[in-house]
């Protein structure tokens, strides 16, 4: 906990965010990351694009916190509004920084482009700020001490902010509120419900005194964040934990579920190929984002039509007309399919109804069929996903990856 507060708080900007259109991924990684060095989040707001708002977003926070993260509307498009907002609310100058300047002109020197005015404005910073470099993006990182409060400004564009995070201002803070020590330990699950296991974490949890809780969902799971001052406490409890839930975590480490999968098959000496219709080919993007998949994904086939079902992976024109493309008939045939046709020793397939339309009350939007073939056997699952048309597909995607993780742990 940040001394002498009930902790950090954190305000995400952005309309997209406050009228439901993009999820707020941000904040749950900022959390995450300041458990790992014994900080602890308090409260997180989220405000429309408008200046007074976010004025009064910070100006709230800066009441009950000393440290406040802003992430969002740091651009130089017309909806930015966040670094005049902090600006004028601290009463200080925005400047031009030389360094992120010159580092943004290298930028477009090396694309051909020229720099243009509106570009030179991503050097913009508030007067007196620590700059942090982005390694993924224009927009610097920056930290304000301001009247015994820290204010960290972030872009909100996800990948930026975690560079940026990782890379500069965690390490600052660390040294900055780092003198209470506290350890953590993340439990990464699948398939699992907070408010169903909830119970069942406190009980453990309450075998070891001082341990804090913090749970953080999104469609690639549920991270379970166990913090406290003793580490052989953190990782008893950890330890016990993952027995209690048995084959739902997939890792102790802060893994992906890609990673994971790719592990468990790299060392089996296993290959995969994937067969996809709703997903549009998102399962084999997953894949491919961890490096040195080349060592087990052969490669995929994205069946979205009934004939490419048929065509290419061998799925019987009877199959489809007496159960449709969604069945579990269907996938068990895409998935013994693409091992065949690219020569894989595991298959996954995916065929589902994203939406928004296209369900009926027999096969509703949301309903999605996984299948898994390994050994001469196919594993089919079905489920009933719920949100956007992206959102389906995503929880879809992984939904597909942990059934080949528990599969292959079976063996």
């Amino acid at each position: 906990m940040v001394k002498g507060t009930s902790g950090a708080e954190i305000v995400i900007v952005g309309d997209e965010v406050v009228s439901g259109q993009v999820g707020d991924t941000n904040s749950a990684f900022i959390a995450r990351s300041l458990i790992g060095i014994g900080l602890e989040t308090a409260r997180v707001v989220r405000v429309r694009d408008d200046e007074s708002e976010i004025k009064r977003a910070v100006a709230s926070a800066l009441v009950s916190s000393r440290l406040v993260f802003v992430c969002g509307g740091l651009g130089v498009t017309p909806d930015d509004k966040t670094l005049n907002a902090v600006s004028e609310l601290l009463e200080r100058k925005l400047i031009i920084h030389k360094q992120s300047l010159d580092r943004i002109k290298t930028l477009f020197e090396h694309q051909g482009y020229r720099l243009t005015e509106l570009a030179k404005r991503h050097a913009l910073v508030i007067a007196g700020a620590m700059v942090f470099e982005n390694p993924a993006g224009m927009v610097p990182g920056m930290v304000v001490e301001h009247q015994n409060s820290t204010i960290c400004l972030l872009p909100g564009v996800p990948q930026e902010l975690s560079a940026i995070l990782e890379q500069g201002i965690i390490p600052y803070l660390k040294q900055r509120f780092g003198s209470e020590r506290k350890y953590s330990a993340v439990l990464r699950t699948f398939g699992l419900i907070e408010s169903r296991i909830a119970p069942r974490v406190t009980g453990v949890a309450r075998r070891y005194p001082g341990i804090s809780i913090g749970y953080y969902p999104s469609v690639a799971g549920l991270d379970i964040i166990l913090s406290g001052a003793d580490e052989a406490a953190v990782n008893r409890c950890a330890d016990k934990l993952s027995e209690v839930l048995g084959e739902r975590v997939y890792a102790l480490k802060d893994k992906g579920l890609a990673e994971v999968v790719g592990e468990i098959l790299r060392q089996a000496h296993l290959t995969l190929g994937t067969a996809e219709s709703c997903t549009g080919g998102l399962v084999g993007d997953i894949i491919t984002g961890v490096k040195g998949s080349s060592d087990y994904y052969l490669g995929g086939v994205i069946a979205y039509s009934n004939r490419t079902k048929m065509d290419v992976l061998g799925v019987k024109e009877k199959t489809l007309a007496r159960y449709g493309a969604v069945s579990s008939q269907t996938v068990k045939e895409m998935a013994k399919g693409v091992c065949a046709v690219i020569g894989t020793d595991c298959g996954i397939a995916v065929s589902g109804i994203a939406g928004p339309g296209g369900g009926k009350k027999e096969k509703p939007v949301g309903l999605v069929y996984i299948g898994v073939a390994f050994r001469d056997k196919v594993w089919v699952e079905r489920h009933i996903f719920s949100g956007t048309r992206r959102v389906i597909k995503e929880r879809s995607a992984y939904s597909a990856l942990d059934l080949l993780r528990r599969v292959l742990l079976k063996g």
